[in-house]
């Protein structure tokens, strides 16, 4: 950690070691948001159903009723839901099940978001590129953390915000833990020849 602490270090300075280990970090937390996004993305299904469906118990016309089929017997009065037999139950995600999942992930995407933040940080992009996607890292992952509480309480209309917020967190994040690898390992090509003392 005194490396962080020190002026001018850049990450192609660590040892051999700490390249490893930090590579492999964000490497591993690369994964992790690509799990993410597939874990979303099947989820989502087809346009924001899935999302509609698990946050708003919004099941849509999916779920409509059957085609009723012509019979040949006689003819009987069933109530309206009976007819739904192949319709799924759809029931919105609970407040406490919401409020689970929000208070692990406020307790753990910070944590993530910090840590590849100070590895973005030790790079040699210039200091307005930093702030530009530490920025939106940061608001994206707070973003994709309310959107859930706006689809659940504000009606599944407002699904295709979680899904936006999804993809603004995966590129964000993707960028944050990748570029540091690419840096580290490459070394500080970009930076101007310095005169020999």
């Amino acid at each position: 950690m005194r490396q962080f602490a020190s002026t001018g270090f850049r990450l192609w300075n660590l040892g051999a070691a700490a390249k490893l280990l930090y590579s492999g970090f964000c490497l591993l937390t690369f994964l992790g948001v690509v799990s993410s996004a597939l874990y979303y993305g099947d989820l989502v299904g087809t346009g924001t159903r899935g999302i509609k469906r698990y946050y708003a118990g919004d099941a849509g016309p999916a779920a409509a009723a059957p085609a009723a089929q012509p019979t040949t017997g006689p003819a009987i009065d069933v109530p309206e839901e009976a007819d739904r037999v192949g319709a799924p139950i759809v029931v919105a995600v609970s407040y406490r099940k919401l409020l689970e999942v929000t208070h692990f992930h406020l307790f753990t995407m910070p944590v993530v978001l910090l840590i590849v933040g100070h590895l973005f940080l030790a790079t040699g992009l210039s200091e307005k590129w930093k702030v530009a996607w530490l920025v939106a890292a940061t608001a994206s992952v707070a973003a994709h953390l309310a959107t859930p509480w706006l689809v659940r309480y504000g009606g599944g209309g407002l699904a295709f915000l979680h899904a936006l917020t999804g993809i603004g967190l995966t590129v964000t994040m993707s960028v944050l833990t990748l570029y540091p690898c690419y840096a580290m390992w490459r070394g500080d090509r970009a930076a101007p020849a310095r005169a020999p003392r």
